[in-house]
């Protein structure tokens, strides 16, 4: 990968600061736990506003697993929020999660992004083993050819068990 770094970090991805933060949303767009309560709590009252709008407009049955849409990022530290819906583990295709990281990889690069930060998709709610997650991951980064992320990749992990697995698996 030409120029391309990849991060972990362990904490808050609210407070990265990355041209691009990922959001681990739900199908509805609106309002949800974990990482995507975190995020829409810190970006303020203005993205869901922003999310409701798109609902309306652009995807009206909600975004489709491993899709990914982007909005605004208000009060968090970045220029953007890429929204993307991962796999639940135990009904549908773990595969689609490699959907989820490309296709927020390709609009990080519409947008002219240099750095975007990723939580660890499908693993709270969704279930997707943390193991799991962390092979796919390193699979979709390391065959994914970058040409506008310059900079840098962060993967944000919230815990330190998932920080050590992500850690073991990219070492």
């Amino acid at each position: 990968m030409q120029n391309y770094k990849i991060t972990l970090l362990k904490g808050d991805i609210t407070k990265v600061k990355a041209d691009a933060i990922v959001n681990a949303a739900n199908s509805g767009m609106l309002e949800g736990g974990g990482v995507d309560g975190a995020i829409r709590y810190a970006a303020g009252k203005s993205l869901l506003e922003e999310c409701i709008k798109l609902r309306k407009e652009k995807i009206p049955d909600g975004l489709k697993t491993g899709e990914a849409i982007q909005t605004k990022a208000y009060n968090l530290p970045a220029k953007i929020i890429i929204h993307t819906v991962g796999p639940k583990y135990y009904s549908e295709d773990i595969s689609l999660l490699k959907n989820c990281y490309i296709n927020c990889l390709k609009l990080a690069e519409e947008n002219n992004c240099e750095s975007i930060a990723f939580p660890a998709i499908s693993t709270g709610a969704y279930g997707c083993p943390i193991e799991k997650s962390a092979k796919i991951v390193k699979e979709v980064l390391s065959n994914y050819i970058a040409r506008s992320l310059k900079e840098e990749n962060f993967k944000v992990l919230y815990s330190q068990k998932d920080y050590d697995v992500y850690n073991k698996e990219f070492a």
